[in-house]
């Protein structure tokens, strides 16, 4: 009883809801997984839906190229640059940065 008391007074408090709309079958499947995983329902659909959103934004974040994709970005990254029309006659116009 006192490690939850403890793990309570460390968690931040909740002060934001969210609320969804399901069907009975829906319902009654989250509450039969969170009944076996001895969780309350919002425990369950918090903790479920938190680590697909960890990994739905790990494997954004990361780029994975097969070789051949890989080979052809870093030779596209090697080209010397070419010159962007538009940005010469921008720093012409305006040539110290703001802030600088």
């Amino acid at each position: 009883m006192l490690s939850a008391m403890a793990n309570a007074a460390v968690r931040p408090p909740r002060r934001h809801r969210l609320e969804v709309r399901v069907t009975p079958e829906q319902d009654a499947l989250i509450r039969q997984a969170a009944d076996l995983e001895a969780a309350t329902v919002t425990a369950f659909v918090l903790d479920t839906v938190t680590a697909h959103a960890a990994t739905v934004i790990e494997q954004r974040r990361d780029l994975v190229l097969s070789n051949q994709a890989f080979d052809r970005f870093i030779t596209e990254l090697d080209k010397p640059p070419a010159a962007v029309p538009q940005l010469s006659a921008l720093f012409r116009r305006n040539p110290e940065l703001p802030g600088a």
